[in-house]
This record gives C-alpha cells, sequence and structure tokens, in this order.
C-alpha cells in the first residue's frame, strides 16, 4: 500500500512539475506579445497601423471579447474538473484525474494567453500598444491567480472538485 501511495505521489509531483514549466513558458510568452506589440507600435523600427483603420467601437468589442476568453477560462478549468471529480470507478480515478487537471489547466491557460493575443490583434489595428498592454496583464495576473497547484491535484484525487 505504502508503494503505490508513493507512485501516486509521484505522479501528482510529475503532472504538476509539467504544467509548470509550460505555464512558465506561456507566461513568458505573453510578455513577447507585449514586447512585439511595443516594438511594431511605438518602438524604433514602429511601422504604423496596418490595414484599414478599425472603427473605436469594433476595438472595444475586440476588447470585451479578451476579457470573455479571461472569465470564461476559470469556468472551463471548474467545469472540467467537477467531470473528472464524478468518476465513478476507483481504480480509473488516479489517471482520470490526472489527466482532466493537466488538460483543464492547460486549456485554461491558452484561453488566457488568448485574451493577449486579442489584444496584440487590436494593437496591430489601432497602432496603440495599450490594447495589448492592458489585455496582457490582466492575463499574467489570471495565470498567476489560476496557477496549478498540487493541492487542486490531490483534492481532485480525493473525489472533490477544488475551488
Amino acid at each position: 500500500m505504502v508503494v503505490a501511495e508513493e507512485s501516486r505521489q509521484g505522479r501528482v509531483d510529475e503532472a504538476v512539475r509539467f504544467l509548470n514549466v509550460v505555464c512558465i513558458a506561456m507566461v513568458l510568452s505573453v510578455g513577447a506579445l507585449v514586447v512585439v506589440s511595443w516594438f511594431v507600435a511605438s518602438g524604433p523600427g514602429a511601422m504604423g497601423q496596418v490595414g484599414p483603420p478599425l472603427p473605436a467601437a469594433l476595438a472595444y468589442v475586440g476588447f470585451a471579447v479578451g476579457l470573455g476568453l479571461l472569465v470564461a477560462a476559470p469556468v472551463v478549468h471548474r467545469k472540467m474538473l467537477a467531470r473528472a471529480a464524478a468518476t465513478a470507478r476507483a481504480e480509473e480515478r488516479t489517471d482520470t484525474a490526472l489527466e482532466s487537471y493537466r488538460l483543464a489547466t492547460l486549456l485554461a491557460f491558452i484561453l488566457r494567453e488568448g485574451a493577449a493575443i486579442v489584444g496584440l490583434m487590436l494593437t496591430l489595428l489601432t497602432s496603440e500598444p495599450m490594447w495589448c498592454y492592458v489585455l496582457s496583464a490582466l492575463a499574467i495576473v489570471a495565470m498567476i491567480w489560476g496557477w496549478p497547484r498540487q493541492e487542486q491535484v490531490t483534492a481532485l484525487l480525493g473525489g472533490e472538485v477544488p475551488a
């Protein structure tokens, strides 16, 4: 029984370590989007607006889409974990919980990164880097808030839906 518990704990540690590496890379990619936004809109080689001018109302709609992605991320994460916690067979619980947690966390981070990408698109269309700065900052805060934690995986393995 002790060997099985150590094996399970090792798998939990491995899953959280994998997610930490991927999530760090996603945070860095959001930082890269900010640098690109600055370079394109106001850096030394500023290219100006790309394409026809974007109406202000449409820019605000795009901003709302970015905010919607940020709001959807924790909702999707929670729903996927609730489904994983409802797994009936105990022998499948560990595998299902680990894979569901991994997938839910990655999907939530992808949605958050999508908000920063929407900010970059708005910056390219309006030549105003503030769109990317704001959505990227919100995305990074949301990523830190939703960072994968070992306690969440342990709770999920116990059949609970982590908060």
